[in-house]
């Protein structure tokens, strides 16, 4: 079965306008930004962008215990702001975990703060004043959180603060890691809105240190995974291709190698299960033919035996709404924020008691079903 020619032409104008870098017609420049946390000398320091009536104005200060630092984002166009401390520690989650009751899946935010806040506030996770509300629940971000956008840093920093407010709750924030934050942080900028190198000018940081394992950001992505799973349910930000699904490498294993390599460009890794994961084609991050409907449905199974799974959930590639694949086997969650945003019509995927569930900004939820396969479901793009 296929869209109808409405859909269809919608759908190709808005991946084309996704699949290409901005810099051709981005007019962002020099804003509000940060806070930014870098280690430097034994000190920690902190540099903030602040909106003044004319160029943004630079405001550091230094800390030499991490107990000590509070740090506070602020949005001048919209007026949120929440505060929160740093972490006092950072170290890797594990990559398997029993089922639990709710799971809202969040994917390719792109840095969109108004629909990232949107969204959580709609499925109960946040209240008005930022603070988790989600109890038990889990939230899982599948990669994606740069690039495009023009609040990566706030995106960032919200899904820090929620880390720590929803493991004393009883709850879980999962962050995996997309192709996204894997290319910014092997110095693969296409995607950067022009906003950040001039804010790295006045920051008086290269844009590339602002990820390194020097800064607290940095340091935090780097101890997170490319693939969990959480009860029947696996989840990685492109999919499970056949190469990987005929690896025999376990999860744990994975992520271990992962974590090594993260930054590393990948003409440079030589380790072959890194060069597997990182692969532009056949990658967790990066592959896209599940989505597409390329596979067969002997693949999908594999794919799902090898994770130990029933459902395979994926971002990565655009489709028209969160939509259910190969009889609910595969469940896809990569849509245009933006657009939804504009429209009215934002969603996300909500899975509650074993069941999935389109939840829209209104609140509204409604059952998932399969839906026929949608073949070469993006045009492109990265």
């Amino acid at each position: 079965m296929r869209p109808t020619i409405g859909i269809f032409w919608l759908l190709l104008s808005s991946w084309l306008a996704k699949g290409q870098a901005p810099a051709a017609t981005d007019r962002s420049a020099a804003d509000a930004d940060g806070p930014h946390v870098f280690f430097r000398g034994g000190e920690i320091v902190v540099r903030t962008l602040e909106r003044t009536g004319g160029a943004p104005a630079l405001r550091e200060r230094r800390h030499a215990r991490r107990e000590d630092v509070l740090l506070t984002c602020s949005l001048p166009e919209s007026g949120d702001v929440f505060e929160f401390k740093l972490k006092k520690q950072l170290q890797p989650d594990p990559c398997c975990y029993s089922e639990v009751e709710r799971i809202l899946v969040i994917s390719d935010i792109e840095g969109n703060f108004e629909a990232y806040k949107r969204l959580l506030r709609a499925a109960g996770v946040i209240d008005d004043a930022f603070r988790w509300t989600y109890g038990r629940g889990h939230l899982v971000l599948l990669g994606d959180f740069f690039d495009r956008g023009l609040n990566v840093t706030e995106v960032l920093w919200l899904s820090y603060k929620l880390e720590d407010e929803a493991a004393r709750a009883g709850g879980k924030v999962h962050y995996l890691l997309g192709n996204h934050e894997a290319m910014n942080l092997c110095g693969d900028h296409r995607y950067v809105r022009n906003k950040y190198p001039e804010n790295a000018r006045l920051l008086g940081e290269g844009y590339h240190h602002w990820y390194d394992e020097n800064s607290e950001l940095g340091r935090w992505l780097r101890t997170k995974n490319v693939i969990e799973r959480i009860g029947p349910y696996v989840f990685c930000h492109g999919g499970i291709s056949p190469a990987v699904a005929a690896s025999g490498m376990s999860l744990e294993e994975i992520n271990e190698t992962s974590r090594r390599y993260l930054g590393v460009s990948f003409d440079h890794i030589k380790d072959p299960v890194a060069a597997l994961v990182f692969h532009r084609e056949e990658g967790l991050l990066w592959y896209r033919a599940a989505a597409r409907g390329k596979m067969t449905s002997a693949e999908i199974e594999a794919a799902l035996v090898f994770a130990d799974a029933k459902h395979m959930v994926v971002g990565h590639t655009l489709m028209p709404e969160v939509s259910a694949l190969y009889g609910g086997r595969l469940l896809c969650v990569d849509v245009l924020h933006e657009e939804n945003l504009r429209n009215g019509n934002l969603h996300t995927l909500l899975i509650e008691h074993g069941e999935p569930y389109i939840i829209y900004n209104s609140g509204e939820r409604k059952l998932l079903t399969p839906r026929p396969v949608l073949q070469h479901a993006r045009g492109g793009g990265q």
